[in-house]
C-alpha cells in the first residue's frame, strides 16, 4: 500500500530488502523508525477520513480493460457491451486509487471493498455515430474495394457516490462511525 499526505510519501511494505553492507542494528532500529512513521502516517489519514468536512474525493476505478479517474457526478461512458440496464445502479469493486486534495490512499493492485465505496448509475444505453472502414485490394486478386460499417454500442454512467466506509485496512484502530 503507498499512502502520501501533501508532500509526504511513505511506500507501506510487508517486506524489507536486508542489504549485506547494513549492520543488523542499524537495519533493525531503521524498521523501528520506519513502522513509527508508517502508524504516525495510517492515524493521520485514519483522522482525515473519520472528519465528516473532507475535500471531495476521487477514485480511479477500472471498467472492462480501461482505468479511469472519476469525482462524484461525473459522466462517463463505456464503449462496448455492458450488460446493466438503464436505473441499474452499480457498485464498482475494482477500485485502484481514492483521495482529495488532503491525502492518497493506492491499492496494490486494488483497495480493500470495505474501505471504500463507488457508486453509479445507467443514465443512457445507445449507439455510437456510423464507423466505416475502407478496405482496397489490387485488381489482379479481383477483389476490388469493400465498405464496412458498424456502431458500437455505448453506455453513459454517472457517479453518484464515492465513500470512504472506515480506517485504512490493517490498521487496528476502530472507526467512530
Amino acid at each position: 500500500m503507498f499512502i502520501s499526505i501533501g508532500k509526504a510519501e511513505i511506500n507501506i511494505s510487508t517486506t524489507f530488502n536486508v542489504r549485506a553492507n547494513y549492520p543488523v542494528r542499524k537495519f533493525v532500529h531503521d524498521n523501528v523508525h520506519h513502522d513509527m512513521e508508517v502508524q504516525q502516517l495510517y492515524t493521520k489519514v485514519n483522522n482525515l477520513v473519520n472528519d465528516k468536512f473532507h475535500q471531495r474525493l476521487f477514485a480511479v476505478i477500472k471498467i472492462g480493460d480501461e482505468q479511469r479517474k472519476v469525482t462524484t457526478e461525473d459522466i462517463i461512458c463505456k464503449v462496448d457491451e455492458f450488460h446493466p440496464t438503464i436505473g441499474d445502479r452499480i457498485r464498482f469493486e475494482k477500485v485502484l486509487l481514492v483521495g482529495s486534495s488532503d491525502f492518497t490512499v493506492v491499492g496494490r493492485p486494488i483497495l480493500n471493498p470495505h474501505f471504500v465505496r463507488v457508486e453509479g448509475i445507467v443514465i443512457e444505453k445507445t449507439l455510437s455515430q456510423t464507423q466505416m472502414e475502407y478496405w482496397y485490394a489490387p485488381r489482379k486478386k479481383k477483389v476490388g474495394a469493400r465498405n464496412y460499417l458498424w456502431k458500437d454500442p455505448l453506455t453513459m454512467i454517472r457517479i453518484t457516490n464515492i465513500e470512504l466506509l472506515g480506517p485504512i485496512p490493517g490498521t487496528n484502530q476502530s472507526s467512530s462511525r
